[in-house]
Order: structure tokens, then C-alpha cells, then sequence
């Protein structure tokens, strides 16, 4: 009797757990909610032939991909924008490593100076740190609130992170301890 009873309470403390499980996951309900949306599908004319999709684009490639964004307006929302911008083009060096860059940053946007500060990892990361902030091109000019010629910005950029031996449990689709 005591084991029925335990493996009863087993069982919806299961079904309870699986519940929560899902309704945490991001996208699940909003995947439920807009299923139903949409239209049922007409049903084929004989002869007709399905038309094949491109595949969807892995995950990679799609946070490879800048963000369209408005012209910084303030100090902090330019700051911001030079960083996304480096780790952008630092996504496409597939060498594992870090490098403190020192950029100098002139009032109608262009990078005056490139300063490699310090670089961890393979000797040939530091020849492919300056063809990298070359490829930035341009930046937008600095904004009002700049009261300056010159905008010196030290950021650290992480080549190659995650690399595919790293696994963690804060990256997606990845399994770590």
C-alpha cells in the first residue's frame, strides 16, 4: 500500500515538474497562442507539387548579423554601440584568445588610433586584430553631449567565445556542469 502510494505521488510531482519544465521554456506558449492564429491549410490539387524552404539559418549565423540601430545620442548609448560593433567583427575570427584594444575615436566618427593593449591566445590573433577594426569602417559621429575632439574607448574583446571545446551551461544549446 505504502509503495502504491509513493509511486502515485511520484507521478504528480513528474507531471507537475514536466508542466513547469514547459511553461518555462521561452517561445512555448507564445508558439501555442500563435498556432492558432493561423488559416488551415488548403488541401493540395492533384498534380500539384509542395514547394521546398531554404533552411532556416543556424543560430550562429543569425547573432552574426549587426543589429540595425539608431545613432547613439548619448555618451553611454555610444559606448555601447563601439562595443557591439567590435564584438561583431570579433565574431568573425574563429581564433580563441582576448585583446584589450584602445580605440581613438574622432568627433565625426573615424578611428584616428588602434592601440592592441595586451592579447591572450595565438600568436597569429594580433595580425588579425587591425584588419578587424578596419572592417568596422566608420563610426557615427560623437554625440552632443561629447564635449571633446577625440573619444579614447578601452574595451576587451573575446575572439572565437565560446569556442566549440567549451561547454557551459549559460550558452544555448550547449550541456555543461
Amino acid at each position: 500500500m505504502a509503495a502504491k502510494r509513493f509511486i502515485t505521488l511520484l507521478l504528480i510531482v513528474s507531471f507537475i515538474g514536466a508542466f513547469a519544465l514547459f511553461e518555462t521554456l521561452p517561445g512555448a506558449s507564445l508558439a501555442w497562442a500563435s498556432g492558432h492564429d493561423k488559416k488551415p491549410a488548403k488541401p493540395m490539387a492533384q498534380g500539384q507539387r509542395m514547394e521546398r524552404k531554404p533552411p532556416a539559418a543556424p543560430r550562429a549565423a543569425a547573432a552574426a548579423q549587426p543589429m540595425p540601430m539608431q545613432p547613439p545620442t548619448t555618451l553611454e548609448g555610444y559606448l555601447s554601440y563601439v562595443q557591439n560593433k567590435v564584438k561583431f567583427e570579433a565574431a568573425k575570427i574563429k581564433q580563441s584568445g582576448t585583446a584589450e584594444l584602445k580605440l581613438t575615436i574622432a568627433k565625426d566618427g573615424s578611428v584616428k588610433q588602434t592601440q592592441i593593449v595586451k592579447v591572450e591566445g595565438p600568436a597569429t590573433l594580433r595580425d588579425q586584430i587591425m584588419p578587424m577594426v578596419n572592417q568596422m569602417g566608420r563610426l557615427p559621429p560623437l554625440p552632443a553631449d561629447v564635449n571633446a575632439d577625440v573619444l579614447v574607448v578601452t574595451t576587451l574583446v573575446a575572439f572565437n567565445y565560446p569556442g566549440g571545446d567549451l561547454l557551459d551551461s549559460f550558452t544555448p544549446g550547449r550541456r555543461g556542469g
